[in-house]
C-alpha cells in the first residue's frame, strides 16, 4: 500500500482505502456504497487484486504442489474478484454512457510461464478472455475495457533483484532491466484517460521486450 501511495501523490482528501476481500461481494458492495457516498458514481474501474503463491520445492512439479484449495483461492481472488467487481459497476457506467474499466493481467497469462504457477497463469489468461468478453459487451455504451500485463516488475511480490529467480528472469528481458511499478501505472493512467478512448478489448504488455504479440 505505501507502494502505491507513493505513485497516485494524491492530494489530502482525495484519497480513501479499506482493507477487503474481493471475493466477498457484501464487503465489495459496502465499499462501492462508501466510494458513491463521498464522490457519487464510480467511473474508473482498475482490478489490480491478485495473489501468486509460491512453490515450495522448486525441484519438483508445480501441479504436485498444487492442491485444489490453492487453485480455487487464486482462480477466485484473480478472475472471479474482476469479475465481480466489473459486473457491480457497469450497469451505472451503462447508465452514464462513460466508463474505464482496466484489469491488470500478466506476463504469465500470455506466454509459457516460467515462474508463476498454473493457477496463478490460468487466472491471468482468463482475465484477457474476460478483458475482451466484456470489451464487446459494454463498447456501444461508451465503456472501454482492457488488460495490462507487466513482465518481471520489482514488488515486494517478486522480491529483491539479487534474487535467484529475478537474476534468471533479467537475461530473458531485452532492454536489460526491470519494470517499475510507476510504468505500470502510468499505462493504467492512460488507458483511464480521455487519450485512450478508441483502445479497448486490448493487452497491453509491459515487459521490456520480452514479450511480443
Amino acid at each position: 500500500m505505501e507502494r502505491a501511495l507513493d505513485i497516485l501523490s494524491c492530494p489530502e482528501g482525495r484519497l480513501y482505502a479499506e482493507k477487503g476481500d474481493v471475493t466477498r461481494q457484501n464487503e465489495i458492495l459496502g465499499f462501492i456504497d462508501r466510494i458513491r457516498a463521498r464522490w457519487g458514481e464510480i467511473a474508473i474501474l482498475v482490478n489490480n487484486a491478485g495473489i501468486s503463491p509460491k512453490r515450495v520445492d522448486q525441484d519438483a512439479p508445480w501441479l504436485s504442489q498444487t492442491s485444489l484449495e490453492e487453485w480455487a483461492r487464486v482462480i477466485d481472488v484473480n478472475l472471479n474478484g474482476p469479475f465481480i467487481l466489473t459486473r457491480l459497476l457497469a450497469p451505472a457506467m451503462i447508465a452514464k454512457g462513460h466508463g474505464r474499466i482496466i484489469n491488470v493481467g500478466s506476463l504469465a497469462g500470455r506466454a509459457m510461464p516460467l515462474i508463476a504457477g498454473p493457477h496463478y497463469a490460468a487466472s491471468k489468461a482468463g482475465l484477457v478472455g474476460l478483458t475482451r468478453a466484456t470489451a464487446r459487451d459494454l463498447a456501444p455504451h461508451g465503456i472501454t475495457v482492457n488488460c495490462i500485463a507487466p513482465g518481471r516488475i520489482l514488488s515486494d511480490l517478486t522480491g529483491p533483484a539479487e534474487a535467484s529467480v529475478n537474476r534468471a528472469a533479467l537475461n530473458r528481458i531485452p532492454v536489460g532491466r526491470f519494470g517499475t511499478a510507476e510504468e505500470v501505472a502510468h499505462v493504467a493512467a492512460f488507458l483511464a484517460s480521455p487519450m485512450a478512448g478508441f483502445i479497448t478489448g486490448a493487452t497491453i504488455d509491459i515487459t521490456g521486450g520480452e514479450f511480443a504479440a
